[in-house]
Protein backbone atom coordinates (compact mmCIF):
# COMPACT_ATOMS: atom_id res chain seq x y z
CA UNK A 1 0.00 0.00 0.00
CA UNK A 2 1.42 3.60 -1.01
CA UNK A 3 0.26 6.12 1.94
CA UNK A 4 0.43 10.07 1.39
CA UNK A 5 0.51 11.75 4.63
CA UNK A 6 0.42 15.82 5.07
CA UNK A 7 -0.03 17.79 8.28
CA UNK A 8 -1.25 21.45 9.06
CA UNK A 9 0.09 23.31 11.93
CA UNK A 10 0.00 26.47 13.82
CA UNK A 11 2.11 29.00 12.52
CA UNK A 12 3.23 32.48 12.60
CA UNK A 13 5.64 35.59 12.50
CA UNK A 14 7.12 34.61 15.63
CA UNK A 15 6.29 31.03 15.41
CA UNK A 16 7.83 29.54 12.53
CA UNK A 17 10.39 27.54 10.69
CA UNK A 18 13.30 29.57 10.20
CA UNK A 19 12.86 31.16 13.89
CA UNK A 20 12.84 28.15 15.52
CA UNK A 21 13.65 24.89 13.60
CA UNK A 22 11.48 22.22 13.11
CA UNK A 23 12.34 20.49 16.84
CA UNK A 24 11.24 23.48 19.04
CA UNK A 25 8.63 25.05 16.44
CA UNK A 26 6.67 22.04 17.29
CA UNK A 27 7.37 22.19 21.11
CA UNK A 28 6.37 25.68 21.04
CA UNK A 29 4.21 26.94 23.96
CA UNK A 30 2.03 28.31 21.08
CA UNK A 31 2.34 24.66 18.70
CA UNK A 32 -0.82 23.12 17.35
CA UNK A 33 -0.14 20.03 15.60
CA UNK A 34 -4.08 20.08 14.54
CA UNK A 35 -4.38 18.14 10.82
CA UNK A 36 -3.48 15.08 9.23
CA UNK A 37 -4.59 14.27 6.15
CA UNK A 38 -4.27 10.71 4.42
CA UNK A 39 -4.84 9.58 1.52
CA UNK A 40 -3.99 5.95 -0.21
CA UNK A 41 -3.68 4.29 -3.83
CA UNK A 42 -6.43 1.63 -1.73
CA UNK A 43 -8.96 4.23 -1.60
CA UNK A 44 -8.86 5.64 1.99
CA UNK A 45 -9.17 9.31 2.22
CA UNK A 46 -9.58 10.96 5.58
CA UNK A 47 -8.96 14.21 7.59
CA UNK A 48 -8.97 15.15 10.98
CA UNK A 49 -7.16 15.68 13.91
CA UNK A 50 -4.12 13.12 14.17
CA UNK A 51 -5.62 11.79 17.65
CA UNK A 52 -9.20 10.80 16.05
CA UNK A 53 -7.12 8.54 13.35
CA UNK A 54 -7.24 4.68 12.77
CA UNK A 55 -3.25 4.53 12.39
CA UNK A 56 -3.47 0.49 11.97
CA UNK A 57 -5.01 1.14 8.73
CA UNK A 58 -1.94 2.93 7.02
CA UNK A 59 1.04 1.04 9.68
CA UNK A 60 2.89 -2.19 8.18
CA UNK A 61 6.42 -3.47 7.04
CA UNK A 62 4.60 -3.27 3.15
CA UNK A 63 3.60 0.30 3.39
CA UNK A 64 5.14 2.77 1.84
CA UNK A 65 4.73 6.46 2.84
CA UNK A 66 4.85 9.51 1.11
CA UNK A 67 5.48 13.35 2.13
CA UNK A 68 5.59 16.33 -0.20
CA UNK A 69 8.09 17.47 3.01
CA UNK A 70 9.57 14.04 4.83
CA UNK A 71 11.70 15.93 7.13
CA UNK A 72 9.13 18.16 8.49
CA UNK A 73 6.11 15.55 8.29
CA UNK A 74 8.36 12.89 10.11
CA UNK A 75 9.12 14.92 13.18
CA UNK A 76 5.59 16.39 12.66
CA UNK A 77 4.46 12.46 13.46
CA UNK A 78 7.71 11.83 16.16
CA UNK A 79 5.67 14.84 18.13
CA UNK A 80 2.13 13.50 18.18
CA UNK A 81 4.11 10.27 19.05
CA UNK A 82 4.88 11.81 22.30
CA UNK A 83 1.98 13.61 22.65
CA UNK A 84 -0.08 10.01 22.52
CA UNK A 85 -1.72 11.39 19.10
CA UNK A 86 -0.10 8.78 17.35
CA UNK A 87 1.46 4.86 18.34
CA UNK A 88 4.91 4.55 19.36
CA UNK A 89 5.21 1.45 17.25
CA UNK A 90 5.22 2.20 14.02
CA UNK A 91 6.17 0.27 11.11
CA UNK A 92 6.82 1.16 7.52
CA UNK A 93 8.78 -0.26 4.40
CA UNK A 94 9.97 3.58 3.62
CA UNK A 95 9.20 6.71 3.96
CA UNK A 96 9.92 9.29 0.75
CA UNK A 97 9.81 12.72 0.32
CA UNK A 98 8.17 13.71 -2.96
CA UNK A 99 9.55 17.24 -2.47
CA UNK A 100 13.00 15.76 -2.58
CA UNK A 101 12.12 13.46 -5.39
CA UNK A 102 11.37 16.62 -7.82
CA UNK A 103 14.05 18.17 -7.10
CA UNK A 104 16.18 15.32 -7.99
CA UNK A 105 14.56 15.02 -11.19
CA UNK A 106 15.03 18.56 -12.34
CA UNK A 107 12.20 20.68 -11.18
CA UNK A 108 11.21 23.20 -8.35
CA UNK A 109 10.75 21.48 -4.87
CA UNK A 110 6.94 23.33 -3.76
CA UNK A 111 4.26 21.05 -4.50
CA UNK A 112 2.38 24.32 -6.65
CA UNK A 113 5.66 24.11 -8.72
CA UNK A 114 5.95 20.22 -8.89
CA UNK A 115 2.16 19.65 -9.72
CA UNK A 116 2.87 22.68 -11.99
CA UNK A 117 5.78 21.07 -13.99
CA UNK A 118 5.20 17.55 -13.49
CA UNK A 119 1.40 17.19 -14.01
CA UNK A 120 -0.17 20.25 -15.55
CA UNK A 121 -1.81 21.25 -12.51
CA UNK A 122 -2.30 24.63 -10.91
CA UNK A 123 -2.55 24.86 -7.62
CA UNK A 124 -4.13 27.43 -5.10
CA UNK A 125 -2.00 28.29 -1.82
CA UNK A 126 -4.47 30.97 -0.99
CA UNK A 127 -6.18 28.44 2.03
CA UNK A 128 -2.65 28.07 3.59
CA UNK A 129 -1.88 32.00 3.62
CA UNK A 130 -4.75 32.42 5.17
CA UNK A 131 -3.96 29.73 7.84
CA UNK A 132 -1.55 32.10 9.22
CA UNK A 133 -1.72 33.01 12.68
CA UNK A 134 -4.47 30.89 13.01
CA UNK A 135 -5.50 28.24 15.25
CA UNK A 136 -8.34 25.39 14.28
CA UNK A 137 -10.70 26.80 17.22
CA UNK A 138 -10.13 30.41 15.62
CA UNK A 139 -11.09 28.99 12.07
CA UNK A 140 -15.32 29.25 11.06
CA UNK A 141 -16.73 26.02 9.88
CA UNK A 142 -16.62 27.38 6.29
CA UNK A 143 -12.90 28.11 6.80
CA UNK A 144 -12.42 24.26 8.39
CA UNK A 145 -14.12 23.04 5.68
CA UNK A 146 -11.82 24.83 3.28
CA UNK A 147 -8.34 23.76 4.89
CA UNK A 148 -9.85 19.98 5.05
CA UNK A 149 -10.01 20.31 1.34
CA UNK A 150 -7.14 21.96 0.92
CA UNK A 151 -5.33 19.13 3.05
CA UNK A 152 -6.39 16.35 1.46
CA UNK A 153 -6.07 17.64 -2.11
CA UNK A 154 -2.24 18.26 -0.75
CA UNK A 155 -2.19 14.30 -0.61
CA UNK A 156 -3.80 13.04 -3.52
CA UNK A 157 -1.32 15.02 -5.38
CA UNK A 158 1.84 14.10 -3.60
CA UNK A 159 -0.04 10.35 -4.24
CA UNK A 160 -0.08 11.67 -7.67
CA UNK A 161 3.47 12.63 -8.41
CA UNK A 162 4.49 9.45 -7.21
CA UNK A 163 2.17 7.13 -8.78
CA UNK A 164 3.25 9.13 -12.36
CA UNK A 165 6.98 9.72 -11.85
CA UNK A 166 7.91 7.52 -8.30
CA UNK A 167 9.66 5.03 -10.80
CA UNK A 168 12.24 7.59 -12.05
CA UNK A 169 13.46 8.51 -8.59
CA UNK A 170 16.14 5.70 -8.06
CA UNK A 171 17.46 3.95 -5.06
CA UNK A 172 20.78 5.81 -5.07
CA UNK A 173 18.52 8.74 -4.51
CA UNK A 174 16.26 7.63 -2.22
CA UNK A 175 18.76 6.58 0.22
CA UNK A 176 20.53 9.59 -0.14
CA UNK A 177 16.98 11.57 0.83
CA UNK A 178 17.08 9.81 3.31
CA UNK A 179 20.08 9.82 4.92
CA UNK A 180 19.88 13.84 4.62
CA UNK A 181 16.83 13.62 7.08
CA UNK A 182 17.97 11.13 9.31
CA UNK A 183 21.58 13.19 9.76
CA UNK A 184 19.60 16.30 10.05
CA UNK A 185 17.18 15.08 12.72
CA UNK A 186 20.08 13.51 14.59
CA UNK A 187 21.62 16.69 15.01
CA UNK A 188 24.98 18.11 15.75
CA UNK A 189 26.24 18.31 19.41
CA UNK A 190 27.35 22.32 20.86
CA UNK A 191 29.09 23.80 23.47
CA UNK A 192 26.40 25.23 25.27
CA UNK A 193 29.07 27.09 27.59
CA UNK A 194 31.50 27.80 24.97
CA UNK A 195 27.94 29.88 22.79
CA UNK A 196 27.02 31.76 26.06
CA UNK A 197 30.49 33.11 26.13
CA UNK A 198 31.06 33.72 22.71
CA UNK A 199 27.71 35.33 22.83
CA UNK A 200 28.76 37.81 25.70
CA UNK A 201 32.25 38.61 23.70
CA UNK A 202 30.36 39.55 20.52
CA UNK A 203 27.60 41.77 22.81
CA UNK A 204 30.56 43.72 24.40
CA UNK A 205 32.44 44.43 20.48
CA UNK A 206 28.74 45.56 19.71
CA UNK A 207 28.52 48.15 22.48
CA UNK A 208 31.94 49.07 21.68
CA UNK A 209 31.53 49.71 17.97
CA UNK A 210 28.44 51.88 19.12
CA UNK A 211 30.43 53.85 20.86
CA UNK A 212 32.57 55.26 17.79
CA UNK A 213 29.70 55.24 15.58
CA UNK A 214 28.72 58.96 15.09
CA UNK A 215 25.30 58.37 14.32
CA UNK A 216 24.66 55.20 16.58
CA UNK A 217 22.01 57.01 18.48
CA UNK A 218 19.84 58.81 15.56
CA UNK A 219 20.15 56.62 12.46
CA UNK A 220 20.17 52.83 12.26
CA UNK A 221 24.19 52.30 12.36
CA UNK A 222 24.58 50.11 8.66
CA UNK A 223 22.18 52.99 6.92
CA UNK A 224 24.47 53.68 3.76
CA UNK A 225 22.83 57.33 3.63
CA UNK A 226 24.47 57.91 7.24
CA UNK A 227 27.71 56.50 6.51
CA UNK A 228 27.92 58.30 3.57
CA UNK A 229 27.10 61.34 4.94
CA UNK A 230 29.76 61.30 7.40
CA UNK A 231 32.49 60.22 4.47
CA UNK A 232 30.90 63.58 2.89
CA UNK A 233 31.88 65.11 6.55
CA UNK A 234 35.40 64.45 6.87
CA UNK A 235 35.96 64.39 3.02
CA UNK A 236 37.08 61.18 1.89
CA UNK A 237 35.00 59.16 -0.72
CA UNK A 238 32.76 56.84 -0.49
CA UNK A 239 31.79 53.47 -2.11
CA UNK A 240 28.49 52.62 -4.36
CA UNK A 241 28.02 49.62 -2.09
CA UNK A 242 29.00 48.67 1.60
CA UNK A 243 28.31 45.14 1.29
CA UNK A 244 30.93 43.37 3.17
CA UNK A 245 31.82 41.18 0.05
CA UNK A 246 32.00 44.11 -2.07
CA UNK A 247 35.69 44.82 -3.81
CA UNK A 248 35.24 48.76 -3.39
CA UNK A 249 33.77 48.82 0.03
CA UNK A 250 36.84 46.26 1.00
CA UNK A 251 39.25 49.10 -0.57
CA UNK A 252 37.62 52.03 0.89
CA UNK A 253 37.67 50.17 4.59
CA UNK A 254 41.46 49.35 4.34
CA UNK A 255 42.64 52.85 2.88
CA UNK A 256 40.62 54.70 5.91
CA UNK A 257 39.89 52.40 8.63
CA UNK A 258 43.37 53.16 10.70
CA UNK A 259 42.38 57.16 10.39
CA UNK A 260 38.51 57.24 10.88
CA UNK A 261 37.73 54.82 13.70
CA UNK A 262 34.05 54.73 13.07
CA UNK A 263 35.04 53.13 9.63
CA UNK A 264 36.45 49.98 11.54
CA UNK A 265 33.67 50.17 14.47
CA UNK A 266 31.40 50.27 11.66
CA UNK A 267 32.52 46.76 9.82
CA UNK A 268 33.08 45.13 13.51
CA UNK A 269 29.34 46.15 14.47
CA UNK A 270 28.15 44.56 11.25
CA UNK A 271 30.52 41.49 11.65
CA UNK A 272 29.86 40.71 15.50
CA UNK A 273 26.13 40.98 14.88
CA UNK A 274 26.43 38.70 11.72
CA UNK A 275 27.74 36.35 14.28
CA UNK A 276 25.56 36.75 17.54
CA UNK A 277 22.67 36.27 15.37
CA UNK A 278 23.97 32.76 14.70
CA UNK A 279 24.79 31.75 18.25
CA UNK A 280 21.77 33.30 19.77
CA UNK A 281 19.97 31.28 16.95
CA UNK A 282 21.93 28.03 17.40
CA UNK A 283 21.41 28.53 21.55
CA UNK A 284 17.97 28.61 21.01
CA UNK A 285 17.57 25.69 19.12
CA UNK A 286 19.39 23.31 21.32
CA UNK A 287 17.92 20.49 23.16
CA UNK A 288 18.03 19.32 26.50
CA UNK A 289 20.04 16.41 25.03
CA UNK A 290 23.01 18.98 23.76
CA UNK A 291 21.92 18.46 20.40
CA UNK A 292 20.97 20.97 17.76
CA UNK A 293 18.76 19.45 14.63
CA UNK A 294 19.36 21.73 11.80
CA UNK A 295 17.96 21.38 7.74
CA UNK A 296 19.59 20.74 4.92
CA UNK A 297 18.33 21.09 1.56
CA UNK A 298 18.73 17.97 -0.40
CA UNK A 299 19.55 18.49 -4.14
CA UNK A 300 19.13 22.53 -3.11
CA UNK A 301 21.06 23.46 -6.58
CA UNK A 302 20.38 22.26 -10.14
CA UNK A 303 23.00 20.15 -10.07
CA UNK A 304 21.81 18.35 -6.98
CA UNK A 305 24.54 19.79 -4.04
CA UNK A 306 23.15 20.25 -1.03
CA UNK A 307 22.14 23.71 -0.05
CA UNK A 308 21.65 25.75 3.61
CA UNK A 309 17.77 26.09 4.75
CA UNK A 310 15.72 27.43 7.74
CA UNK A 311 17.58 30.16 9.77
CA UNK A 312 20.87 28.42 10.26
CA UNK A 313 23.49 27.53 7.34
CA UNK A 314 25.85 25.05 8.33
CA UNK A 315 27.01 25.43 4.76
CA UNK A 316 28.34 28.43 5.18
CA UNK A 317 29.52 29.15 8.67
CA UNK A 318 32.69 31.74 8.84
CA UNK A 319 36.12 29.90 8.70
CA UNK A 320 38.27 30.88 11.76
CA UNK A 321 38.35 33.01 14.96
CA UNK A 322 36.64 36.69 14.14
CA UNK A 323 36.27 38.88 17.06
CA UNK A 324 37.68 36.36 19.12
CA UNK A 325 34.91 33.89 18.14
CA UNK A 326 35.18 30.83 16.23
CA UNK A 327 31.82 29.89 15.35
CA UNK A 328 32.68 26.81 13.84
CA UNK A 329 34.50 25.45 17.28
CA UNK A 330 31.06 25.65 19.23
CA UNK A 331 30.05 22.18 16.95
CA UNK A 332 32.02 19.92 19.93
CA UNK A 333 32.11 16.31 20.16
CA UNK A 334 31.00 15.37 23.57
CA UNK A 335 33.00 14.02 25.94
CA UNK A 336 34.89 10.61 25.16
CA UNK A 337 34.04 10.93 21.39
CA UNK A 338 35.81 12.73 18.45
CA UNK A 339 35.33 14.00 15.09
CA UNK A 340 36.25 12.53 12.05
CA UNK A 341 36.56 15.46 9.65
CA UNK A 342 37.29 14.58 6.09
CA UNK A 343 37.00 15.86 2.64
CA UNK A 344 37.64 15.40 -0.98
CA UNK A 345 40.64 17.65 -2.24
CA UNK A 346 40.64 19.49 -5.44
CA UNK A 347 37.87 17.07 -6.56
CA UNK A 348 36.66 19.33 -9.34
CA UNK A 349 39.38 19.86 -10.96
CA UNK A 350 40.17 15.97 -10.86
CA UNK A 351 36.36 15.65 -12.60
CA UNK A 352 36.92 18.01 -14.95
CA UNK A 353 40.18 16.27 -16.75
CA UNK A 354 38.58 12.88 -15.82
CA UNK A 355 35.15 14.00 -17.97
CA UNK A 356 37.63 15.59 -20.49
CA UNK A 357 39.63 11.67 -21.12
CA UNK A 358 42.54 13.66 -20.45
CA UNK A 359 44.72 10.50 -19.64
CA UNK A 360 48.15 12.05 -19.38
CA UNK A 361 47.23 14.80 -16.65
CA UNK A 362 45.30 11.62 -14.72
CA UNK A 363 48.50 9.79 -14.79
CA UNK A 364 50.26 12.86 -13.80
CA UNK A 365 47.57 13.26 -10.96
CA UNK A 366 47.75 9.59 -9.79
CA UNK A 367 51.68 10.21 -9.24
CA UNK A 368 51.54 13.25 -7.66
CA UNK A 369 49.87 13.85 -4.49
CA UNK A 370 49.97 17.96 -4.67
CA UNK A 371 47.09 18.34 -7.65
CA UNK A 372 48.68 21.75 -8.78
CA UNK A 373 51.98 20.38 -8.58
CA UNK A 374 50.88 17.46 -11.13
CA UNK A 375 49.52 20.74 -13.48
CA UNK A 376 52.61 22.31 -13.61
CA UNK A 377 54.59 19.38 -14.62
CA UNK A 378 52.01 17.93 -17.80
CA UNK A 379 51.92 21.42 -18.83
CA UNK A 380 55.56 22.02 -18.86
CA UNK A 381 55.88 24.38 -16.29
CA UNK A 382 57.91 22.67 -13.62
CA UNK A 383 60.48 20.09 -13.90
CA UNK A 384 62.78 20.50 -11.26
CA UNK A 385 63.12 18.04 -8.37
CA UNK A 386 61.32 18.28 -5.11
CA UNK A 387 57.64 19.22 -4.58
CA UNK A 388 56.36 22.94 -6.08
CA UNK A 389 55.07 23.66 -2.79
CA UNK A 390 58.79 23.91 -0.97
CA UNK A 391 60.93 25.23 -4.37
CA UNK A 392 58.49 27.73 -6.06
CA UNK A 393 55.61 29.12 -3.75
CA UNK A 394 54.69 31.64 -6.19
CA UNK A 395 54.00 29.58 -9.54
CA UNK A 396 52.32 27.46 -7.46
CA UNK A 397 49.41 29.84 -6.46
CA UNK A 398 49.66 30.87 -10.52
CA UNK A 399 48.29 27.11 -11.19
CA UNK A 400 45.85 26.97 -8.81
CA UNK A 401 44.31 30.38 -9.82
CA UNK A 402 44.87 28.94 -13.08
CA UNK A 403 42.71 25.69 -12.20
CA UNK A 404 40.39 26.78 -10.02
CA UNK A 405 39.67 29.77 -12.43
CA UNK A 406 39.96 29.06 -16.13
CA UNK A 407 38.47 25.42 -16.27
CA UNK A 408 34.99 26.66 -17.37
CA UNK A 409 35.95 29.77 -19.88
CA UNK A 410 36.08 32.28 -17.89
CA UNK A 411 37.82 35.02 -19.92
CA UNK A 412 40.92 37.27 -19.06
CA UNK A 413 38.59 40.37 -18.44
CA UNK A 414 37.12 37.89 -15.63
CA UNK A 415 39.96 36.33 -14.90
CA UNK A 416 41.91 39.80 -14.00
CA UNK A 417 38.77 40.91 -12.11
CA UNK A 418 38.99 37.74 -9.56
CA UNK A 419 43.02 37.09 -9.68
CA UNK A 420 45.46 39.12 -9.20
CA UNK A 421 47.19 39.63 -12.13
CA UNK A 422 47.20 42.56 -14.81
CA UNK A 423 44.76 42.30 -17.63
CA UNK A 424 47.59 41.95 -20.66
CA UNK A 425 48.63 39.07 -18.30
CA UNK A 426 45.61 37.34 -17.31
CA UNK A 427 44.89 37.72 -21.56
CA UNK A 428 48.49 35.37 -21.81
CA UNK A 429 47.35 33.19 -18.98
CA UNK A 430 44.34 32.32 -20.66
CA UNK A 431 45.56 31.49 -24.21
CA UNK A 432 48.31 29.82 -22.23
CA UNK A 433 45.46 27.67 -20.38
CA UNK A 434 43.45 26.85 -23.31
CA UNK A 435 46.13 26.11 -25.81
CA UNK A 436 47.24 23.62 -22.79
CA UNK A 437 44.45 21.66 -22.30
CA UNK A 438 43.02 21.02 -25.66
CA UNK A 439 40.70 18.40 -24.75
CA UNK A 440 39.11 20.88 -21.67
CA UNK A 441 38.38 23.26 -24.47
CA UNK A 442 37.45 20.45 -26.91
CA UNK A 443 34.90 19.23 -24.12
CA UNK A 444 33.31 23.27 -24.39
CA UNK A 445 32.77 23.16 -27.55
CA UNK A 446 31.02 19.81 -27.87
CA UNK A 447 28.69 20.23 -24.31
CA UNK A 448 28.06 23.75 -26.27
CA UNK A 449 27.16 22.15 -29.72
CA UNK A 450 24.75 19.39 -27.44
CA UNK A 451 22.63 21.63 -26.67
CA UNK A 452 22.50 23.82 -29.63
CA UNK A 453 21.25 20.89 -31.62
CA UNK A 454 18.69 20.23 -28.99
CA UNK A 455 17.35 23.59 -29.73
CA UNK A 456 16.55 22.97 -33.09
CA UNK A 457 14.61 19.64 -32.57
CA UNK A 458 11.04 20.54 -33.14
CA UNK A 459 9.86 17.27 -31.64
CA UNK A 460 12.00 17.50 -27.65
CA UNK A 461 13.41 20.85 -26.43
CA UNK A 462 14.66 19.77 -23.57
CA UNK A 463 18.68 18.38 -23.30
CA UNK A 464 19.67 15.20 -21.32
CA UNK A 465 23.58 14.82 -20.10
CA UNK A 466 23.81 11.58 -19.14
CA UNK A 467 25.81 11.06 -15.88
CA UNK A 468 28.17 8.65 -15.17
CA UNK A 469 26.78 7.79 -11.97
CA UNK A 470 23.16 6.76 -13.94
CA UNK A 471 21.37 10.07 -13.31
CA UNK A 472 21.14 12.76 -15.92
CA UNK A 473 21.10 16.69 -15.71
CA UNK A 474 18.54 18.18 -17.85
CA UNK A 475 18.08 21.65 -18.80
CA UNK A 476 14.32 22.65 -20.49
CA UNK A 477 13.03 24.28 -23.56
CA UNK A 478 16.10 25.20 -25.20
CA UNK A 479 15.92 27.77 -27.39
CA UNK A 480 18.55 29.85 -29.32
CA UNK A 481 17.79 34.03 -28.66
CA UNK A 482 19.63 36.15 -30.43
CA UNK A 483 22.06 33.99 -30.74
CA UNK A 484 22.62 32.69 -27.64
CA UNK A 485 21.53 29.22 -25.53
CA UNK A 486 18.83 29.69 -22.98
CA UNK A 487 17.06 27.18 -21.12
CA UNK A 488 14.96 26.61 -17.88
CA UNK A 489 16.40 25.18 -14.98
CA UNK A 490 14.79 25.36 -11.55
CA UNK A 491 16.08 28.37 -9.54
CA UNK A 492 14.45 30.28 -6.13
CA UNK A 493 11.70 27.99 -6.18
CA UNK A 494 10.91 28.14 -9.58
CA UNK A 495 11.54 26.93 -13.53
CA UNK A 496 13.53 30.26 -14.51
CA UNK A 497 15.23 30.80 -18.18
CA UNK A 498 18.95 31.40 -18.05
CA UNK A 499 21.72 31.85 -20.54
CA UNK A 500 24.20 28.79 -21.35
CA UNK A 501 27.10 27.84 -23.16
CA UNK A 502 29.77 25.61 -23.21
CA UNK A 503 31.99 26.50 -20.28
CA UNK A 504 28.50 26.82 -17.83
CA UNK A 505 27.54 23.39 -19.25
CA UNK A 506 30.55 21.86 -18.42
CA UNK A 507 30.79 23.48 -15.01
CA UNK A 508 27.46 21.87 -14.29
CA UNK A 509 28.39 18.61 -15.61
CA UNK A 510 31.58 18.82 -13.07
CA UNK A 511 29.58 20.23 -10.40
CA UNK A 512 27.16 16.98 -10.39
CA UNK A 513 29.68 14.15 -11.02
CA UNK A 514 31.83 15.40 -8.09
CA UNK A 515 28.52 15.65 -6.49
CA UNK A 516 27.72 11.91 -7.12
CA UNK A 517 31.13 11.04 -6.11
CA UNK A 518 30.57 12.74 -2.69
CA UNK A 519 27.50 11.17 -2.18
CA UNK A 520 28.45 7.59 -2.85
CA UNK A 521 31.14 7.79 -0.47
CA UNK A 522 28.55 8.86 1.93
CA UNK A 523 26.56 5.94 1.42
CA UNK A 524 29.53 3.91 1.75
CA UNK A 525 30.17 5.38 5.02
CA UNK A 526 26.76 4.78 6.39
CA UNK A 527 27.40 1.23 5.56
CA UNK A 528 30.59 1.35 7.43
CA UNK A 529 28.38 2.11 10.47
CA UNK A 530 27.38 -1.96 10.79
CA UNK A 531 31.23 -2.51 11.69
CA UNK A 532 32.21 0.76 12.79
CA UNK A 533 29.75 2.86 14.33
CA UNK A 534 30.97 6.49 13.03
CA UNK A 535 27.80 8.23 11.48
CA UNK A 536 28.05 11.83 9.75
CA UNK A 537 27.05 14.91 11.78
CA UNK A 538 27.10 17.20 8.89
CA UNK A 539 27.85 17.04 5.58
CA UNK A 540 29.41 20.49 4.13
CA UNK A 541 30.31 21.03 0.46
CA UNK A 542 32.93 17.97 -0.09
CA UNK A 543 33.33 17.11 3.22
CA UNK A 544 31.99 14.71 5.93
CA UNK A 545 32.00 15.15 10.17
CA UNK A 546 31.51 12.28 11.34
CA UNK A 547 30.95 11.10 14.86
CA UNK A 548 33.12 8.22 16.44
CA UNK A 549 30.86 6.13 19.38
CA UNK A 550 33.90 6.63 21.56
CA UNK A 551 38.28 7.97 21.45
CA UNK A 552 39.31 4.57 21.33
CA UNK A 553 37.89 4.18 17.75
CA UNK A 554 39.21 7.37 16.46
CA UNK A 555 42.44 5.97 14.37
CA UNK A 556 40.34 3.16 13.21
CA UNK A 557 37.16 5.03 12.05
CA UNK A 558 39.65 8.41 10.40
CA UNK A 559 41.83 5.26 8.42
CA UNK A 560 38.49 3.74 7.21
CA UNK A 561 36.59 7.32 6.19
CA UNK A 562 39.81 8.60 4.51
CA UNK A 563 40.11 5.04 2.65
CA UNK A 564 36.28 5.37 1.60
CA UNK A 565 36.99 8.92 0.26
CA UNK A 566 39.91 8.02 -1.47
CA UNK A 567 38.49 5.31 -3.34
CA UNK A 568 36.33 5.97 -6.75
CA UNK A 569 32.83 4.60 -6.98
CA UNK A 570 32.72 1.55 -9.39
CA UNK A 571 30.99 3.62 -12.20
CA UNK A 572 34.05 6.24 -11.50
CA UNK A 573 37.01 3.57 -12.94
CA UNK A 574 40.08 5.60 -13.52
CA UNK A 575 39.00 8.97 -11.19
CA UNK A 576 42.03 9.78 -8.93
CA UNK A 577 40.92 10.35 -5.83
CA UNK A 578 42.21 12.27 -3.40
CA UNK A 579 40.98 12.96 0.22
CA UNK A 580 42.15 14.58 3.77
CA UNK A 581 41.26 13.91 7.05
CA UNK A 582 42.08 14.77 10.21
CA UNK A 583 40.86 14.02 14.09
CA UNK A 584 39.36 17.14 16.21
CA UNK A 585 37.23 17.90 19.28
CA UNK A 586 35.68 20.84 17.19
CA UNK A 587 34.23 21.56 13.56
CA UNK A 588 37.33 23.14 11.89
CA UNK A 589 38.26 24.27 8.99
Amino acid sequence: MIVALDTETFYSDEVSLKVQGIYQYLRHPQADLYLLSVVTDTGLEWAGHPKDFDWSQIVGEDVTWLSHNAAFDSMVVERMQELGHAPEDIVIKEWVCTADMAAALGYPRSLKEACQQMLGVELSKTVRDNMKGKRWGDMDIFFQQDVIKYAIDDSRYCLRLYQEHGDKFSKFERDISYLTRSMCSEGVPLDKEGIDRAITTLQTEIWEAKINIPWADREAILSPGAIRDECKKVGIWAPNSFAKDDPEAEKWEDEFHLQHAWIKAVRSYRRANKHVATLQAMRSRLREDGTMPYSLKYFGAHTGRDSGDAGINLQNLPKGEILGVDVRSMIRAPKGKTFVICDLAQIEPRVLHWLAGDTKMLQYIREIPDLYEAQARAWGLYSKDGALKDTDKALRHQIKQLALGLGYGMGAKKFASVSDVEPAEAERLVKMYRSKNPLITKLWRDLEDNLRSTAQDPNDTDAHFPLPSGRTLTYRKVSVDHGGLTAMIPRQGQMMRLGFWGGVICENLVQAVARDVFMDCCLRIAKLNETLYCPIIMRVHDEVVCQTIDDGTADLALEAITHIMSTPPEWAEGLPLGAEGSLSQCYKK
